[in-house]
């Protein structure tokens, strides 16, 4: 799916994803055990990928990160500078950074990437590692499965990936992974990676 019809599909329904994501993170939330680790272990720049609501981007913020936030759709940019006034939203996608000279410590994709299918998913990884500082840290959170296949999500067609199968994608696009999460009872993981030189 071409990444102007997945904005689109979240602009038709960003009234109802935005009530059911809302724009702060609860302090029960259990990414919270996931995020706020790694964002400790960043030393720099963090930049949120897809930051919808802008909840992840104001709660690091709120905990003292520099963290600005990347989102392409209208609606959700305007709800995460209301509600985060103090943190910089950027209304642009990821294709935006294609060429830039900027470079981050640290890029949050929460599930962000769970709309890219196999044609457009390695691009994105290589895109991202051309704007993160070499050792630079990634972390990315999927929907994992036994097999790659597409399923029904709010938004528009999302994808499952194996965890072997991500893994092996992230290394392609010039990182190298150090830890990865899934739970095979369930459908949520999230990997760990650092990026390696580039050639």
């Amino acid at each position: 799916m071409a990444t102007d019809e997945i904005t689109q599909a979240y602009g038709a329904k960003a009234a109802g994803l935005a009530d059911m994501l809302g724009a702060v993170v609860s302090p029960g939330d259990p990414d919270r055990g996931v995020i706020e680790p790694w964002a400790g272990s960043v030393c720099g720049r963090i930049l949120d990928i897809g930051a919808g609501t802008g909840r992840w981007s104001g709660h690091l913020a709120a905990l003292g990160h520099a963290v600005e936030g990347l989102e392409p759709v209208d609606q959700f940019v305007r709800i995460a500078r209301r509600a985060h006034p103090t943190v910089v939203f950027r209304h642009a996608s990821l294709s935006d950074l294609v060429g830039s000279r900027e470079r981050w410590s640290g890029i949050l994709a929460w599930y962000s990437l769970i709309h890219l299918g196999p044609d457009q998913l390695p691009t994105a990884l290589s895109t991202l590692r051309e704007v993160l500082n070499e050792d630079g840290s990634l972390l990315v959170s999927f929907f994992s499965g036994l097999r790659l296949e597409t399923f029904p999500h709010p938004a528009t067609t999302a994808y499952r990936w194996p965890m072997k199968d991500m893994t092996r994608a992230i290394e392609q696009a010039g990182f190298e992974v150090i830890d990865q999460q899934w739970d095979p009872r369930g459908l949520h993981a999230n990997i760990t990676a650092v990026a390696k030189p580039l050639l």
